[in-house]
């Protein structure tokens, strides 16, 4: 998948880029290296076109897990608080990566619909980022 490929030269901090295959759903330890980013297309909407053609809307969806981020507290020391918060670097050098990238003009630019962490009680913190973008199929 391009978008793997895109992510694996542009953001290095990243240790497991893979199709999403519920891999952060298995217990007692998800199979995968943190940071990762698991990564799964959704296809919104087909619209037939001429020449056998097909209009596609499409969404990349991430799923993008650290482990043991630490603590954020005011109370917590600096140096700790810095190091839990890494992650929100990672996630903008995957968004720096993605916003406007056109696959070599093969799709037309991504453009980022959302971000959001969800709400988990294994101790991972976990963001989902969505990416819209259009291109013709045939």
């Amino acid at each position: 998948m391009a978008v793997c490929d895109r992510l694996r030269a542009e953001v290095p901090e990243l240790r497991w880029i893979d199709a999403e295959m519920g891999q952060l759903n298995v217990t007692p330890r998800p199979p995968v290296a943190f940071p990762c980013t698991l990564v799964d297309m959704r296809y919104l909407q087909c619209v037939s076109q001429t020449a056998g053609t097909q209009r596609v809307r499409a969404q990349f969806v991430l799923r993008v897990a650290f482990q043991g981020c630490g603590s954020t507290s005011a109370e917590a020391p600096e140096d700790v608080r810095a190091r839990a918060l890494q992650h929100f670097d990672v996630l903008e050098r995957i968004h720096a990566s993605l916003q406007w990238w056109t696959n070599e003009r093969t799709i037309n630019p991504l453009q980022r619909v959302s971000v959001f962490p969800e709400r988990r009680t294994d101790g991972l913190k976990v963001y989902q980022m969505t990416y819209e973008t259009q291109f013709a199929e045939s």
